[in-house]
């Protein structure tokens, strides 16, 4: 995971950052960079792209990284299973056993995080102000551009 990624996802609270989340790159990560990834990140969430991010499109797409994520193992799975690489076991047969609509998702945590007035939905106003304020908190010189130092002195990445 690149520093660029974590912490999109670090601002966005979509994954814990980790020791081996860091030993790919330092890349000092600017400002409209990070507001390019989070405007993307955005309008992944935003399913209807009205500009908004309710309930429900959160939910859904917490349903879709997870569903990604275990159609991913899945096909590792069955590359390990199909030893002798007979095609007995088809790669679309066993993501069949995945069920997006079994799979929990709680947008509270999202709506929490984002909704600053409490309306039920997240404008692209308050998405943008809490990550901001993310990148603003761990930017000590103001320069516009996060540092791997900075992000280490954010406790963002290890020492």
């Amino acid at each position: 995971m690149s520093y660029r990624f974590a912490f999109a996802a670090l601002a966005l609270g979509a994954v814990a950052w980790s020791p081996a989340a860091a030993q790919d790159g330092g890349e000092p990560i600017s400002r409209a960079s990070f507001i390019t990834t989070m405007d993307a990140n955005f309008a992944a969430l935003d399913g209807n792209g009205d500009g908004q991010v309710t309930a429900q499109e959160a939910m859904e797409a917490q349903r879709r990284a997870t569903y990604d994520e275990a159609l991913r193992q899945n096909q590792q799975i069955f590359g390990q299973l199909d030893r002798d690489g007979n095609g007995m076991l088809t790669a679309q047969e066993f993501a069949g056993l995945v069920n997006p609509q079994s799979i929990p998702a709680d947008p509270a945590p999202l709506l929490q995080q984002f909704d600053v007035n409490g309306d039920g939905t997240i404008t692209l106003v308050e998405y943008r102000t809490r990550t901001q304020a993310n990148f603003d908190a761990i930017d000590t010189d103001r320069d516009g551009v996060v540092t791997p130092m900075e992000m280490q002195a954010a406790g963002i990445v290890p020492k």
